[in-house]
């Protein structure tokens, strides 16, 4: 496959703050060195990633520490603000919240949870994605954003630990494993939380899962995908970095 010709319009959409930095976020560190556009969007604010404050206050620091992390990349940030452990695909007002978000965004290729993953709302928020990158195009599925012309090129990335992920393609991310890796860091709220609910090194699993995919790829890190394959969502050039 040939490499695009022109920059890219890339949109990473995860479910809760820190699902994208943990997945994917070497591959959009590496699409921005290449000079491509990058926004991050979470469908959930990440309000029930804590065990004290409120959910408003939790939702906060959340939002904050996801801003920092794309900022980081000099990526844009959305957050849609649904609630943890709500995150719906047959819900009517968020498919129009997913969808006017892909419409600001105006991206060629979308990269999401692959569907089967271990937390309910990963997998919603894909269905989402897959859902609003079609509805995006239609103009009569009114939202304050005009709709986009092409069905964006769609990918699943992997799931956590890369369990029951069968990937296809692969992004030598070697020379973004660090920034990958200060990125998460940025999500100091959640690097307790995850010790604490799952006793989870999140930053040695980050590391651990990105050197086994790049000893599957023949590279010392890399990040895997697979490539939605329904109609309207196929290319013939690589879009991967």
């Amino acid at each position: 496959m040939t490499a695009p010709a022109s920059p890219l319009r890339v949109m990473g959409i995860g479910a809760h703050p820190d699902d994208l930095e943990l997945t994917c976020a070497g591959t959009l560190a590496k699409y921005r060195t290449l000079g491509h556009h990058v926004t991050m969007c979470h469908v959930a604010g990440g309000d029930r990633g804590a065990t004290s404050g409120t959910r408003a206050e939790v939702a906060r620091i959340r939002r904050a520490e996801a801003g920092s992390a794309a900022a980081l990349i000099g990526a844009d940030y959305l957050n849609l603000g649904v609630s943890d452990c709500e995150v719906d695909a047959s819900n009517e007002s968020q498919k129009l919240l997913v969808t006017e978000a892909i419409r600001l965004a105006r991206p060629d290729v979308i990269i999401t949870h692959s569907s089967g993953d271990y937390m309910e709302d990963h997998n919603q928020a894909s269905a989402l994605a897959f859902s609003a990158s079609f509805l995006a195009t239609l103009p009569l599925y009114e939202s304050d954003s005009p709709p986009l012309d092409v069905v964006p090129a769609l990918f699943y990335m992997d799931t956590m630990a890369g369990l029951g992920f069968q990937p296809s393609e692969f992004v030598d991310i070697t020379d973004q494993l660090d920034t990958k890796l200060e990125m998460m860091r940025l999500h100091s709220s959640q690097l307790v939380w995850l010790e604490h609910h799952d006793e989870m090194d999140v930053l040695g699993q980050i590391s651990t899962v990105a050197a086994f995919r790049g000893l599957q790829s023949g590279v010392r890190y890399a990040e895997s995908f697979a490539p939605c394959t329904a109609h309207l969502r196929t290319r013939t050039t690589r879009l991967l970095p």
